[in-house]
């Protein structure tokens, strides 16, 4: 794919600075495939083959797929179809990518059995996509057709300099494809052949007036999901403002493969004027990618108006964002252990703002006064408020968090001060607190609902049972009563018959009232001829249905019972 990067480069290619580039796939489950289980395992495969795979997850329609492998510049899509829309997603992917100059991005995928032989050889013939069928998996296994997509892959150079002889004027933050390949060689290129290109390409002077901000955290701590309320946001009080954002995961010593993973949470990226690309760490040592530096170098020549920089899961001391920010955030939850523990975070002391996410869990407001203390501590600054202090809880999963709304703010505060920008923002809707509110769509004095529900069912069953058992003694009392006196013993007679009343008026009117309904249905059904009522007007319906040879069937099944309180149990 490359040649060796001590060599010099010849006519048709552009070479890798470390002499090799990984595979990047993007992988997917398509469109109303409620599940990501099989996608979930080839993407693994994927990874500890020494891919790079950006994984969106299930649900994904054609235009997603399409502009995450544009922007990710990827060498091949791998998709996952339990519908019967296959045919139709791969194909409208692929249009999308043509329409776009990607065409040479390799389509593969599989559907359990569920695409037809005619649609698989239908979508091969027309260079659409390679299918894996049923028959594949068994003759060639899991791995075998991973490896196989792998070998079509990686027949793609992505540096081969074909791709960049048209890049040749300059490109602006629209043209989300020429930005893309900028990217890729920015990550794989030697840096002689990168700064030329980027001088061709090239829309303003590079300068510091487009802001980078990053973010950092530990892992699991909420900060792609944040990222995307942030950039919702920016839209929202900035309409049309260009922003890239650069996210790093760490590569896996062991396989050298990645999942990049964020573009999952980012659900604002249908928006034309926000660009994501992911990098993998490589062999960088630290939470950034190398290549972080000329790709924001990139993000400025081609006129975006800001750039988000988000780092992979960081430990105690790992500050290289402050390397490339101008604006630093430290986002982590409660689940950093012992106050203690937040003595040996660097993150407090170098971070321009704090954010303590998932602000909804258990424990959250200690930690929020705990980390108050220790910010307070390393900047010796006792007399300062918890308002003044740049400690910003947010519930970044819920919808219009006031949280992030006041991070949002407090941000655009420290990028109009420090930056000279002239950012708009909207002012939070905090409670007297100051602090976001969890909004349960549940109350919580309903949050038992459930339970509520299945109690009412268990009493309904328990009544009728018990109803049930009534209505059968009644009969069965009634019946030794006319025994007694057939046989005449009238006093025990009147006493069964005296019983038999007094657990008669135990029950509801309402169930003598059914019994006696049903009894009127049951004789209109054995006679042959029902009738209903519309409008004022009585319609006869037969009951029966005569065949060939004479015989009268019914057209309704009435139950079988041995009593009264069977037949109510029935109702």
């Amino acid at each position: 794919m490359a040649s060796d990067s001590g060599s010099a480069p010849d006519d048709s290619t552009i070479r890798a600075s470390d002499g090799k580039m990984p595979l990047r796939i993007i992988t997917a489950a398509a469109i109303f495939d409620g599940h990501d289980a099989a996608i979930g395992i080839f993407r693994r495969i994927f990874q500890s083959r020494g891919c790079e795979v950006i994984h969106l997850g299930h649900d994904r329609g054609a235009d997603e797929v399409a502009l995450a492998a544009i922007q990710e510049d990827a060498h091949a899509i791998a998709i996952t179809s339990y519908q019967g829309g296959a045919v139709e997603m791969f194909t409208h992917t692929k249009q999308i990518l043509d329409a776009a100059g990607f065409g040479h991005v390799f389509l593969c995928g599989g559907g359990g059995g569920t695409i037809l032989p005619g649609e698989i050889r239908d979508l091969r013939d027309s260079n659409i996509a390679r299918i894996y069928s049923p028959d594949d998996g068994r003759n060639m296994g899991l791995v075998g057709m991973v490896e196989n997509a792998m070998e079509t892959a990686a027949q793609i150079d992505l540096l081969d300099s074909d791709r960049y002889a048209g890049l040749t004027g300059p490109i602006d933050a629209s043209n989300h494809g020429g930005v893309a390949k900028l990217l890729t060689l920015a990550e794989n290129g030697e840096d002689e052949i990168f700064q030329t290109k980027l001088e061709e390409c090239r829309s303003r002077q590079i300068n510091a007036g487009c802001p980078v901000i990053g973010l950092t955290g530990t892992g699991g701590a909420g900060k792609s999901s944040l990222t995307d309320e942030l950039m919702l946001r920016i839209q929202r009080d900035n309409p049309g403002l260009k922003v890239a954002l650069l996210a790093t995961d760490p590569t896996r010593k062991k396989t050298g493969g990645a999942l990049l993973g964020d573009r999952i949470r980012m659900n604002s990226l249908a928006n034309e004027n926000l660009f994501m690309r992911s990098f993998a760490s490589r062999d960088s040592g630290k939470e950034l990618a190398n290549c972080i530096g000329r790709a924001i170098q990139v993000c400025r020549a081609v006129g975006f108006d800001l750039i988000l920089c988000e780092t992979s899961g960081i430990g105690q001391g790992n500050d290289a964002i402050t390397e490339v920010a101008d604006i630093s955030m430290y986002v982590t939850t409660r689940e950093y252990g012992a106050p203690s523990q937040l003595e040996k975070l660097a993150a407090l002391d170098f971070a321009d703002l704090v954010v303590l996410n998932k602000f909804d869990r258990p424990g959250a407001e200690d930690a929020l006064a705990e980390i108050r203390k220790q910010v307070k501590r390393n900047r010796e600054d006792w007399d300062a408020t918890n308002q003044s202090l740049p400690v910003i809880p947010t519930i970044a999963s819920q919808f219009a968090d006031a949280g992030v709304d006041q991070l949002w703010q407090r941000l655009v505060g420290l990028l109009n001060s420090k930056m000279g920008t002239n950012l708009s923002a909207s002012e939070p809707n905090l409670g007297t607190d100051g602090l976001p509110k969890r909004n349960a769509p549940i109350p919580p004095e309903r949050q038992g609902y459930l339970a509520e529900v299945a109690s009412t069912v268990r009493q309904y069953h328990t009544s009728a049972l018990e109803i049930a058992q009534k209505v059968r003694l009644v009969q069965q009392l009634s019946s030794s009563s006319e025994r007694m006196l057939e046989i005449g013993k009238e006093d025990a007679a009147n006493d069964l018959a005296m019983e038999s009343e007094s657990i008669r008026t135990e029950i509801p009117e309402q169930v003598w009232n059914r019994l006696d309904e049903f009894d009127e249905y049951a004789k209109a059904y054995r006679t042959g001829r029902a009738s209903y009522t519309v409008r004022g007007k009585e319609i006869p319906v037969d009951t029966t249905s005569t065949t060939l040879s004479g015989i009268e069937i019914p057209k309704v099944a009435l139950p079988e019972t041995n009593d009264r309180g069977d037949l109510y149990e029935w109702i």
